[in-house]
């Protein structure tokens, strides 16, 4: 086997690519073409992902990381479709339907992920975690890919629409509906079935089994949920909220305030904001990319997820405070918000994939999924009642929070190492 899980990586990059070539395209426009009815149909899709990810690994239990996958594609393309006819009696039901979908898709997918990281660090005999930073890389470069892609057809259609925006945004729906749902298709038909009896083999499963031993526990009838709430109000978990909720204010901030409030306010033409998320998924795809040649060390890891917080909540003040009236300002914010991004999404799931091993893990993700949605709707729901000055503060404050409690969170997990190593000779003596 030449390239051991590396088909499968594929499929599951390309498949994602599609799907959110749709997704994130019509989900930019919501905020300045559909404004009103669309920021307000992203924000119910960001609420019902927090109120369907409880369930979440229920859902995945019972129907197999694959079909879990076909099944959440199936919801973005409702979504999508729902843009044809932007009414909030459409809009509305199928937000609410591609948030129960959404909080499947992503534990779904950080999962598989995983899994083919693990598969081909086992085969090649290499370091799980710095095949899970390479593999992490690869994913969220293409996923970023994916916007690039979405945003230059944005800027190419609506130039070529010249003032007719409502044809533009049409066309663009449909073409986006028909990508979606090949995306969808593509997981139904090629995605590896890894739950099927003979993908995952026994010594691998015995392995995360061992992981963590509070997995058995969770892996009996009705007390997933128990599980997940005890690991939820966990000190380790608590202190990660800050970090997941700044992940998903970041990208709103981007996708809704960023575009509305300093893009289309400046150049006042729909084409331009094609043009800025032009720079900011090319900056993430590269970012995304890149990253995986350093290391995979916890030192790195939380010293860029600090990083980028800082870089990115300094660049958004000192653009809207200071340079407001320079335009070539907003593409140096693109490109850090997008970079940024990169980072709390490759050194995130790097993390949670150190730090947490088996079921755990699962429910992590699942936890930083939830968290992220619920902080990329604020800015959805509050875009039609307050101004980007505000909007700035508001993302920098949480910001300052995310790396004071992060801060608490590296230095309790340094000293659970710390006490672990120096006990450590005393077990292994008895």
């Amino acid at each position: 086997m030449a390239s051991p899980a590396l088909l499968p990586l594929s499929v599951l990059c390309v498949s994602t690519f599609l799907v959110f070539l749709a997704y994130s395209s019509m989900q930019n426009l919501e905020s300045s073409v559909s404004k009103g009815t669309g920021t307000t149909a992203v924000g119910v899709i960001y609420v019902s992902i927090i109120l369907g990810t409880p369930f979440a690994p229920k859902v995945i239990g019972l129907l197999g990381r694959k079909w879990s996958s076909v099944f959440s594609t199936c919801t973005y393309v409702v979504f999508v479709a729902s843009n044809l006819y932007p009414k909030l009696s459409v809009m509305i039901p199928a937000a609410v339907i591609i948030g129960l979908g959404g909080s499947v898709f992503w534990p779904t997918t950080l999962s598989l992920l995983k899994h083919f990281s693990a598969r081909r660090a086992k085969a090649l005999g290499g370091d799980e975690n710095k095949t899970l930073d390479h593999f992490s890389s690869i994913f969220w470069g293409v996923f970023q890919l994916s916007q690039l892609s979405g945003s230059l057809m944005i800027f190419l259609i609506f130039s070529k629409g010249g003032d007719d925006a409502q044809s533009s945004e049409k066309l663009l729906a449909l073409i986006f509906t028909a990508t979606c749902a090949i995306g969808c298709l593509c997981t139904a038909a090629l995605l590896e079935n890894v739950d099927e009896g003979g993908f995952v083999e026994e010594q691998q499963q015995q392995q995360e089994e061992k992981d963590v031993e509070s997995d058995k526990v969770a892996s009996k009838g009705g007390a997933d949920l128990k599980f997940a709430l005890k690991l939820l109000m966990s000190p380790q978990s608590f202190l990660l909220f800050g970090i997941y909720v700044y992940n998903g204010m970041e990208q709103g901030f981007a996708w809704c305030n960023f575009t509305s409030g300093m893009v289309l306010a400046a150049y006042e033409k729909e084409a331009m904001i094609g043009i800025l998320m032009l720079c900011y998924a090319a900056a993430n795809a590269l970012t995304s990319i890149t990253t995986s040649q350093l290391s995979s060390s916890g030192a790195m890891t939380r010293g860029l997820i600090f990083l980028a917080i800082v870089s990115q909540t300094a660049c958004v003040l000192v653009t809207n405070q200071i340079l407001k009236d320079q335009k070539v300002a907003l593409y140096v914010t693109a490109i850090f918000l997008g970079a940024g991004d990169a980072l709390l999404n490759t050194k995130i799931g790097v993390l949670l994939g150190s730090d947490f091993k088996g079921k755990t893990h699962v429910i992590m993700v699942t936890i930083w999924r939830g968290f992220t949605s619920a902080g990329c709707a604020v800015p959805f729901f509050l875009s039609n009642h307050t101004g980007i000055d505000f909007d700035v503060l508001m993302l920098v404050g949480v910001g300052m929070l995310a790396v004071i409690s992060f801060t608490f969170y590296c230095r309790l997990n340094a000293s659970e190492k710390e006490e672990a190593e120096q006990y450590e000779p005393i077990l292994s003596g008895d």
